[in-house]
């Protein structure tokens, strides 16, 4: 049944956006390459475009355009936008998607600006979705609430900005039609629809384009049954499970496999082993490997009691799984009984994480530094253990009170003291005082938590545990994690590569600066960002031979620490060994055998610069020669490293 649309209006254009966060000097956080897509700009794509075929919107001229403004050089630019697709006949929707709390200010710039140039905007997220919840609706007794509305999102509505509450699969139709026909509501409500027939997310034509490589995205079901204290997402998606078609998972990933030579899939759901259709689809998946030869790889989320589950872990690795995230948290099991996670069993993560070694599948650990517990001396023990225990990648997260949380709305019941910039609340910088640290102390915890983490010695032992199968994966993400957390000083989940900062797209609160002092400040940047391109080149350089051409076979009938320890000696023992016998060795062997290493060149190169002024005595000169014959190994071993990195760019592309 057709809806008539009012007189006049013939077109519609919704114009979604995934919109960047502010960081601490108020510029917006942008990148030339991006790594991690937007999922919730995929879904809203794809509902859009499902919309568009509904009676309530038929007889309309209808496109949809989308933009993410962490990949873009320049931020949106509304008046450019409604420039060209403002018309009396046209009503123009803007989107503002997956807006999560420190996405906030940004978006509400945003949508201040097209709202004030004439088009109807709706802002959703989990940042609306989460603190609605909490502080409004109270649907959890045992959770104190205050029953108002968030005072950020009445200013919202209060300046004609529509909120959209919830999940928009079944709803959105109805939204667009409201705004169409001019009757558009302050806040909607989408609940926690089924999405058994809802379309899976689609990214727009040459989303792609830039980003560092293809990583789609995929929620398979949604909800976790946990009650963390600190968690949003319980609060928005629900603890009961809900889940997509297996059917239309599988042929997703075949026609991926059909567009793209080996594509790589994020299913993005919050545990999805508690998907109660996870054997289904990795039964699917699997025989798309082994009956039609697809070739395609795949990470998920998962909670750390998950691998005891049977055939879990045969299924996961028939499937093409590489890596698996694991909200491990914290390697103290009194703080884990505090925010109600007891589940992790902090004694049984060394064995777990080898069970997932054996098939190749590296282990990936969510963790949480600030608990009350700690101190700068604590956390630097417990990344040490993280270590230990044998995790392959870690991503760090300074605990935080995110809105939508249950610690949140305590605090804010309480009346405790959190900063009132939602820019901050990013989970990278402190947003409340600590019992037993500064604010300084618990920030210099945390960078010093990703230096001790992602050293040279961890990288090689874990590319080595998850051998072939998840090597390249593993050794992509080392790059992009080190470079965001040490070069570009934001989380790897925000960042890519190559940072834009333009002058005047600063955020209005921020403190003024001249133009010239921006750029010298951007001079300065590039400078840093050329000394410390070339010590990683150097350093992945050294990781790249050692995980690749050292061969320690691992002690099997032992424990796991004890497998753990002779991992460790054979990596140190390697190093001396090779460099004691390339001293007896020829150069030429050094410089073109299989066993690379840099070892060698590394001591040479320590030994020379010591000489210092010594090198102009003439009985020295033959330390010139040597230094010679040395640079020549360093041209031969760049060519075989940068020839390996083509390999890693070619096959994400081709």
């Amino acid at each position: 049944m057709k809806i008539a649309v009012p007189t006049g209006i013939r077109r519609l254009v919704v114009v979604l956006v995934t919109v960047t966060k502010y960081d601490r000097e108020g510029y917006p956080i942008q990148f030339r390459k991006g790594v991690l897509p937007c999922n919730s700009l995929a879904a809203m794509w794809s509902l859009t475009q499902a919309a568009f075929a509904s009676p309530e919107l038929a007889g309309l001229n209808c496109q949809v355009i989308a933009f993410d403004e962490k990949v873009m050089k320049g931020l949106v630019n509304p008046r450019q936008v409604m420039a060209e697709y403002n018309a009396p006949d046209t009503r123009v929707v803007v989107g503002l998607v997956g807006v999560q709390s420190n996405m906030f200010p940004r978006a509400h710039d945003l949508a201040r600006e097209f709202r004030a140039l004439g088009a109807s905007v709706v802002m959703g997220g989990f940042h609306v979705s989460g603190a609605i919840t909490m502080l409004h609706d109270g649907e959890n007794p045992k959770i104190p609430c205050p029953h108002v509305m968030p005072p950020e999102c009445a200013e919202l509505m209060a300046e004609g900005i529509t909120i959209f509450h919830g999940e928009a699969e079944g709803s959105w139709h109805q939204v667009l039609a409201d705004i169409v026909h001019g009757e558009a509501k302050p806040l909607y409500r989408g609940g926690r629809p089924p999405l058994t027939d809802a379309p899976l997310p689609e990214y727009p034509p040459g989303y792609f384009d830039g980003f560092f490589q293809s990583f789609h995205t995929m929620d398979t079901g949604r909800g976790c049954p946990f009650t963390c204290s600190f968690c949003t997402i319980i609060n928005v998606q629900g603890h009961d499970p809900r889940y997509r078609s297996v059917e239309a998972i599988v042929a997703r990933v075949r026609r991926m496999c059909a567009e793209e030579k080996k594509p790589f899939f994020f299913f993005t759901d919050d545990n999805f082993p508690r998907n109660p259709y996870w054997k289904d689809i990795l039964t699917g998946l699997a025989k798309l490997r082994e009956q039609d030869g697809l070739d395609f790889n795949f990470m998920i989320e998962a909670d750390l009691a998950s691998w005891k589950l049977k055939e879990f872990l045969p299924l996961l690795s028939r499937a093409g799984c590489t890596q698996v995230f694991m909200g491990v948290e914290t390697v103290r099991q009194e703080s884990l009984n505090a925010t109600r996670k007891p589940q992790n069993r902090v004694a049984t993560y060394a064995e777990m994480c080898e069970a997932y070694h054996r098939l190749g599948i590296a282990c990936h650990a969510g963790y949480i530094i600030g608990f009350p517990e700690d101190t700068p001396e604590s956390i630097k023990e417990d990344v040490a253990t993280l270590k230990d225990i044998g995790f392959d990648q870690a991503s760090f997260f300074i605990l935080t009170p995110i809105p939508g949380s249950e610690d949140h709305t305590r605090f804010f019941v309480a009346g405790v003291r959190m900063d009132e910039d939602l820019n901050d609340y990013d989970s990278f910088q402190p947003v409340m005082d600590h019992p037993r640290m500064s604010r300084q102390e618990l920030q210099e915890a945390y960078n010093l938590a990703w230096r001790e983490f992602f050293t040279a010695e961890q990288m090689v032992a874990a590319l080595m545990r998850v051998g072939a199968k998840g090597y390249w994966s593993l050794f992509r993400n080392f790059l992009w994690y080190r470079w965001s957390a040490l070069a570009e000083d934001v989380h790897p989940m925000l960042a890519g590569f190559y940072r834009y900062r333009h002058f005047r797209s600063r955020r209005l609160s921020a403190p003024r600066i001249s133009y010239a002092r921006h750029l010298w400040t951007e001079v300065g940047r590039r400078w840093r960002y050329l000394r410390m391109s070339v010590r990683e080149y150097y350093l992945f350089q050294q990781v790249y031979f050692a995980s690749r051409y050292v061969t320690v076979v691992p002690v099997e009938g032992t424990s796991w620490e004890e497998r753990l320890l002779h991992h460790r000696a054979a990596v140190h023992a390697y190093a001396t060994e090779w460099d004691s016998r390339i001293r007896r060795s020829r150069w030429f062997g050094k410089t073109f055998g299989r066993a690379a290493h840099r070892e060698w060149l590394n001591a040479f190169w320590r030994r020379y610069a010591g000489l210092e002024w010594r090198l102009l005595i003439p009985h020295k000169w033959g330390w010139h020669l040597k230094a010679l014959f040395c640079v020549v190994s360093e041209f031969v071993y760049a060519i075989r490293f940068n020839t390996a990195l083509m390999f890693l760019t070619l096959r994400r592309s081709l």
